[in-house]
């Protein structure tokens, strides 16, 4: 077995588990367009072109192949993909119907994420309107350690431009009180999105036992004060007449 078929195994083995990373999707998407080839190179490049892989789907023929190592008839199988998917099953997908808001969002995690198997983290983001337009996933191969980087939610913000977000976790196996690493996570995001103006609405974290919302126990609105970019770069003080 070669270097590239072990990789590909690996790949394919965390597709069950909903482990894979970005990249790791547009990879194995290529694999049948480029079946004696490492397509991680490729991955990579296209995603550093064209930033999402929504918009890696939405791209012309001459867009896809500009990137190096994509040719004509891979440029046909990820339009091919790409249209599939508009025209099959992407008008049908909703994230979450209508206008945030805490009491209607909260029962959409309880049915969503009961049926999650593996530690997951969710990013929701919402347009000026308080709808939800998309949802962006980290997860790790070892359900046990899943972390959203404050890094990887700037790049979320960057590529996006949301006017808000909610972040969604669970416990598949414990309790839904927070511990020491949402506290920190919750305060991250919240400097995150403090720096780009955009607001931080909820952190929910869904567990059998019931659900816990940062924003809903009031923990949410001290972390915001505590870490906005004011808090975190301190007050300014006022000028004083001598």
């Amino acid at each position: 077995m070669g270097e590239h078929d072990g990789h590909r195994k690996r790949l394919i083995a965390k597709i069950d588990k909903g482990a894979l990373e970005e990249h790791e999707w547009l990879e194995v998407l290529l694999f049948s367009a480029l079946s004696r080839r490492n397509t991680n190179d490729i991955a990579h490049r296209l995603l550093a072109k064209f930033r999402t892989i929504p918009k890696i789907f939405s791209a012309s023929e001459e867009e896809l192949t500009s990137v190096e190592g994509v040719g004509k008839s891979v440029a046909a199988h990820l339009l091919a993909i790409g249209n599939f998917y508009g025209k099959y099953y992407a008008k049908s997908e909703k994230y979450f119907v209508g206008k945030y808001t805490s009491a209607e969002f909260i029962p959409f995690v309880k049915q969503v994420y009961a049926k999650e198997r593996y530690e997951v983290v969710d990013v929701y983001l919402l347009n000026a309107l308080g709808e939800v337009f998309s949802r962006r996933r980290f997860t790790d191969e070892d359900s046990g350690a899943v972390a959203l980087q404050p890094e990887e939610l700037t790049r979320v913000i960057v590529e996006e431009s949301p006017s808000g977000i909610v972040l969604v976790h669970n416990h598949p196996d414990g309790r839904a009180e927070p511990s020491e690493t949402d506290d920190y996570t919750t305060n991250k995001c919240q400097v995150v999105c403090s720096f780009h103006n955009i607001m931080f609405c909820d952190h929910i974290i869904y567990a059998p036992d019931g659900v816990y919302s940062y924003y809903n126990s009031g923990k949410l609105k001290e972390i915001s004060v505590e870490y906005s970019m004011q808090g975190v770069l301190g007050k300014t003080p006022k000028p004083t007449l001598e």
